[in-house]
């Protein structure tokens, strides 16, 4: 039985929160369409999403292809809107979020509580610049909040086989979407296991391991399938192999359990979070969560560690009088304890000190504990009319300070620097009359495939090009030496020989050229 009274959906009931989620949803989706893409959502695009969802299943050169991300943007991509296809599944999941962290919120505080940590997550920096962008993490968070829900229910005897297999699924696809959901698929299952083991329900403890193993058996057949891709691709390429010049498919056929371990091991010799040496983790990891910590509230990550820290603290105070009190009511407790004190273990564990974006979902029990506290606070020593004085304060305090934040312009700022220079190039410009180009940065092929959908014959040698972009660095001596995602450096040759043989088609004033051969008209 439910130990939560059952929630009233409707607008009227929840009226704020609902003004508040159409308000961000129109922030969303006009940031999707206005702020235009960058490297990685246009590297995604051209590799990944504009080849088509069977493609995108099966192939992963770098750890940069976010896999189920990217399968679920081709199929949007069919509708043909290039927008659409690269960022609508997270603009749609970003909306998903602020709704999912509202449901499971109202299980353990009131509507204004819940309605307090779903805008301030909405306004934490690393999530709203994330919220609409080409990748995975915004996804990968719906899972995270749709698991820990599921959770919740199974925790509290709604043990319908649906909360099961949803969340395997969820557990499931956070981990096809991106790897590193490790850090929050662990913690929630801990949670779970954890409070069964203390509630003595043991079997739905089974049955809640057996949807985790079924999950990670899905997960690990799915990445079959790239391992498998890869590594015929791999030794159908090795001139020293026996299977050299044989297709892919016949590969598969004739050597599975090879072809599985090369793409596994090409896999992991190329992990998507280098380590580092033990001794240097554990020094700058106070660094590290500060700096994550800046990236949530307007750079004020000390605040942030003391209020995690103070979080922590509470939420162990109050597991313990809960646990001595035998209140099933614990469980919010041993979530916010075992996700903020595993996620450092981990890291630890592992030596690794992960992108901060992939630990944007760590803002969700922060907050989330943060205002559980001051629920319980509210609870154990307010009454009445100073109860609620302060759940109204806390609720105006959280919308002035992420609407405050949602408003200042870096919030706003472009995420493409190079790439709309390189747009600006094309403008007037016939592509799809472009062939046989020699490019001199990764940016111009992705650019031509993302706005003008081309995707002309790639040359090696300036010689053979029809049409050459040429890059500021090409021009500028300072740079001898290629750095990548730049193709080519300072070349005087090159640069001499489009001048003589080459007519200027059109040129930026940040740098970038594209010319034409002269016997093209």
């Amino acid at each position: 039985m439910k130990v939560w009274p059952r929630i009233k959906w409707g607008i009227r009931e929840h009226l704020i929160v609902t003004v508040f989620i159409c308000a961000m949803a129109i922030v969303y989706v006009e940031t999707m369409f206005n702020n235009k893409p960058w490297y990685d959502e246009l590297y995604t695009y051209y590799y990944f999403i504009s080849r088509g969802p069977v493609y995108a299943a099966i192939h992963w050169p770098v750890p940069n292809n976010h896999v189920g991300y990217s399968v679920l943007s081709a199929v949007l991509n069919l509708f043909g809107n290039p927008y659409i296809g690269l960022r609508g599944v997270s603009c749609i999941a970003a909306i998903a979020n602020l709704i999912l962290l509202y449901n499971f919120a109202c299980k353990f505080v009131n509507k204004y509580f819940a309605t307090a940590i779903t805008v301030l997550y909405a306004g934490v920096y690393l999530v709203h610049r994330l919220s609409v962008q080409g990748r995975g993490y915004t996804l990968a968070t719906t899972c995270y909040l749709t698991a820990l829900i599921m959770v919740a229910n199974i925790c509290f005897s709604d043990t319908k086989r649906r909360n099961y297999i949803i969340f395997a699924a969820a557990i499931t696809m956070g981990l096809y979407i991106v790897p590193s959901s490790v850090y929050w698929v662990i913690p929630t299952c801990l949670t779970g296991g954890v409070f069964l083991l203390y509630k003595k329900q043991y079997k739905t403890l089974a049955r809640l391991i057996e949807a985790s193993l079924v999950a990670a058996v899905i997960t690990l057949a799915l990445y079959s399938l790239i391992w498998l891709a890869i590594g015929a691709n791999l030794m159908s390429k090795d001139p020293g192999g026996s299977v050299y010049g044989v297709h892919q498919v016949t590969v598969v056929l004739k050597k599975p359990f090879e072809a599985l371990k090369t793409g596994k091991d090409y896999m992991l010799a190329t992990p998507y979070i280098q380590s580092m040496r033990r001794r240097e983790c554990v020094r700058t990891m106070p660094e590290y969560f500060k700096n994550l910590f800046d990236n949530y509230y307007s750079y004020s990550g000390i605040t942030t560690f003391m209020v995690a820290v103070c979080v922590i603290i509470c939420a162990l105070v109050n597991a313990v009088k809960q646990l001595y009190y035998r209140r099933t009511r614990v469980l919010a407790s041993m979530y916010i304890l075992v996700t903020l004190v595993s996620v450092p273990v981990m890291l630890l564990i592992q030596s690794v000190q992960p992108y901060l974006r992939v630990l944007g979902f760590y803002s969700i029990p922060i907050i989330f504990g943060f205002i559980y506290i001051i629920n319980v606070f509210c609870e154990s020593f307010a009454g009445g009319k100073l109860a609620r004085k302060i759940t109204m304060i806390t609720l105006g305090v959280a919308i002035l300070l992420s609407v405050g934040s949602l408003m200042r312009p870096y919030y706003r700022e472009p995420y493409a620097g190079r790439e709309n220079d390189i747009q600006k190039l094309f403008v007037g410009v016939d592509t799809a009359a472009i062939d046989n180009v020699y490019y001199t940065d990764d940016f111009q092929k992705y650019v031509l495939k993302f706005y003008c959908d081309v995707t002309p014959n790639e040359v090696e040698n300036i010689e053979d090009a029809d049409y050459a972009i040429l890059c500021p660095e090409m021009k500028d001596s300072k740079y001898l030496q290629s750095e990548w995602p730049v193709l080519y450096s300072y070349h005087v040759a090159r640069l001499k020989y489009a001048e003589k043989n080459m007519r200027l088609l059109r040129d930026t004033n940040d740098g970038y050229e594209i010319y034409v051969a002269n016997d093209i008209q």
